[in-house]
């Protein structure tokens, strides 16, 4: 920890964010949690603000930590704008939903506000560049004090259009600071004339996922094959399956696939299964709690995830440090994380063939699936939670420090 945050009286952070978990087993963008938690831990009094929902059920926080959500829509049921899939999910699936978006980011203004002028927190932080980073910076500019924005992915990769465009290359203007969470995000933001972002990755509670206890699972001599995540359509599930059919019958005997997550994409993932004829073999765990995550991905033999658009991938971290060799696609911020042949194997996007085959070699050989392992908990190590709260305690110092900020 900083000597200039640790001597110092503790720093008030307000976060803007337009998903946080809402309950105690809740997977909502469960990332933010836990570096919420490490800032916490480091002097920090941090004010997270966040979308409320009808399944929001107050849990206990570690002491510097504080959630508060804001109503946008009434009544409370009908806010379904924000968690599920995910915003832009949601509204391709439901586009009465768009009239809720002028709500939201009004309501987040005022609550921040609010916030700002009974609290006085030192900075502001925004996860994602729309709406919470155009919001952010404009408090910013009416409260006079400095403003962070994260790109996490989506907002790089899927916000598309003119105005968009605008409203994205305006507040990463306008803000203190930005970062990304891979060169790959910051990459597909594309304004060359903007400020180089800080790269910080997202992280992973090493210690925790290494100590998955896979009996506590596995009750059967069945190689598992796994993949933990949202079930949209960039996910590239649908391929996964088409793939896991594709093996000879002899490895899906010796195989079970396990699918854990929901979302837009699991009535029509189920059909195909059946469609397929591996819905014996395939099974949908549905979204479980985080606590028993860990001990998911140690009854694990391959982690795969082929997704079209990637971010980064907390996913990917948490697999590497349980030990579980990965198939993935090399897009987005991925191929900064795994090495193809060292911790895992790439595969063409779309590409079920490929995919297939990927899987038959990791099943059939087991001493490279076990190098692949080892290697990978070496390199997850590196991203554990403490490392990456240390780097933005650092960046808030930085900001708090400068000439334009300084009290």
């Amino acid at each position: 920890m900083s000597d200039q945050l640790k001597d110092a009286k503790r720093t008030k952070v307000l976060w803007l964010t337009s998903s946080y978990p809402r309950n105690e087993d809740d997977s909502a963008s469960i990332f933010l949690r836990y570096l919420a938690e490490a800032l916490a831990n480091r002097e920090l009094d941090l004010l997270v603000l966040a979308p409320d929902h009808h399944e929001v059920r107050p849990f206990p926080q570690p002491y510097g930590l504080v959630c508060r959500h804001f109503r946008y829509f009434f009544p409370r049921r009908l806010q379904l704008l924000a968690y599920g899939s995910g915003i832009l999910p949601n509204l391709s699936a439901a586009p009465w939903l768009y009239l809720q978006v002028p709500f939201l980011i009004v309501s987040m203004f005022v609550a921040a506000a609010r916030i700002l002028l009974s609290q006085r927190p030192a900075l502001i932080h925004a996860h994602w560049i729309f709406p919470q980073g155009t919001v952010a910076v404009l408090l910013g500019k009416l409260f006079r004090i400095p403003v962070v924005v994260t790109a996490h992915g989506s907002d790089a990769f899927l916000l598309k259009g003119r105005l968009l465009g605008l409203l994205k290359r305006w507040t990463v203007k306008q803000c203190s600071i930005w970062t990304s969470n891979t060169r790959a995000t910051s990459g597909a933001v594309g304004f060359d004339e903007l400020s180089k972002p800080h790269i910080i990755p997202m992280g992973v509670d090493y210690r925790r996922f290494v100590l998955g206890d896979r009996k506590s699972i596995a009750k059967q001599h069945k190689l598992i094959l796994l993949f933990v995540g949202r079930l949209v359509e960039t996910k590239g599930v649908a391929y996964l399956l088409k793939a896991y059919a594709l093996l000879s019958e002899d490895l899906r005997v010796r195989t079970e696939l396990w699918i854990i997550g929901d979302g837009e994409e699991i009535e029509r993932l189920k059909l195909l299964a059946i469609k397929y004829r591996i819905s014996d073999k395939v099974f949908f765990l549905g979204k479980l709690p985080n606590d028993k995550l860990p001990d998911y991905y140690a009854a694990a033999d391959i982690f795969v995830s082929p997704s079209m658009i990637e971010g980064q991938g907390v996913t990917f971290l948490e697999a590497l440090a349980s030990g579980v060799p990965i198939i993935c696609s090399n897009v987005g911020g991925i191929g900064e994380i795994i090495k193809h042949g060292e911790t895992g194997l790439f595969v063409s996007p779309n590409d079920v063939d490929e995919l297939s085959e990927a899987i038959n070699r990791l099943i059939t050989d087991r001493e490279f699936r076990m190098n692949l392992s080892k290697t990978g908990r070496k390199i997850a190590e590196s991203y554990d939670w403490q490392c990456v709260a240390e780097q933005f305690i650092s960046l808030y110092i930085s900001i708090l420090n400068t000439a334009e900020f300084r009290s």
